[in-house]
């Protein structure tokens, strides 16, 4: 049965994939910059900004290979979520909590060459990262939010600085800038300007191994912030967030 279940997402992910550039090429004026920054070679974390639910189909069009995503567990209970971590080999990961599971199989995914998509910001709404900080359980229907509409960045979750240093992999910076107006433009039958920009690749990253528990968290998340830096640098200033006085020495 494993044969023709691979066989079958094959043939699902590329039909899929044809299907996606066709309505990319209807509905959005779609540019992408920097594709000689991707390595040539070796695994890749590919980090972006998370503004809306277009933003990981729109890196699967415009990146020359496939990265498996990290995906929110919770978002399973829509069908079209589940279809599309059916056809990335996408990994479930339980937002606001170390989820050292989802964690370790990318991990074992990068060690092994393949390459994983995470977005920093853990969420299109901020709002959700805040309370998670705060220990809130997050009930079903907070999950509704599509478009990050301010298009601001906002701070990382320590999770993709943990999987950059265990794992040694270099990180891909991308910005996805014009995301939060796919779907009032599709309403309004327009097209939508969209701008896919890779930026140079770097890492890896590392902690001391000297380092004390507190001392080792707190230097995870100057890793993390260092990562929405580099992702910042993308963007003009007005969508920093912020990081809108980020500077290249600065980082």
């Amino acid at each position: 049965m494993q044969p023709i279940k691979t066989i079958s997402n094959f043939i699902l992910g590329w039909s899929m994939l044809l299907f996606g550039r066709m309505a990319a090429r209807i509905l959005l004026d779609l540019k992408v910059d920097g594709l000689e920054n991707i390595p040539k070679d070796g695994p890749l974390i590919v980090i972006a900004n998370h503004f809306s639910w277009f933003d990981a189909p729109l890196l699967t069009l415009s990146l020359p290979f496939q990265p498996a995503f990290m995906v929110a567990s919770e978002s399973q209970r829509f069908w079209f979520v589940r279809m599309f971590m059916r056809i990335s080999r996408s990994i479930p990961i339980w937002r606001g909590r170390v989820d050292r599971k989802a964690l370790s199989e990318a991990i074992n995914r990068l060690k092994e060459g393949q390459s994983i998509a995470i977005f920093p910001e853990g969420g299109i709404d901020p709002r959700l990262a805040e309370r998670r900080a705060r220990g809130e359980t997050i009930v079903e229907d907070d999950y509704g939010f599509i478009s990050r509409h301010d298009a601001q960045l906002t701070h990382a979750e320590p999770g993709t600085a943990y999987l950059a240093v265990h794992s040694q992999a270099k990180l891909l910076p991308v910005a996805l800038l014009g995301t939060e107006k796919i779907l009032p433009n599709i309403l309004r039958w327009r097209r939508t300007p969209v701008t896919v920009r890779i930026g140079p690749a770097f890492g890896p990253l590392t902690v001391e191994t000297t380092l004390q528990k507190l001392e080792r968290r707190r230097r995870l998340d100057q890793l993390a912030t260092l990562i929405m830096h580099r992702i910042a640098l993308l963007f003009p200033p007005e969508n920093r967030g912020p990081f809108r006085h980020t500077k290249p020495e600065a980082v």
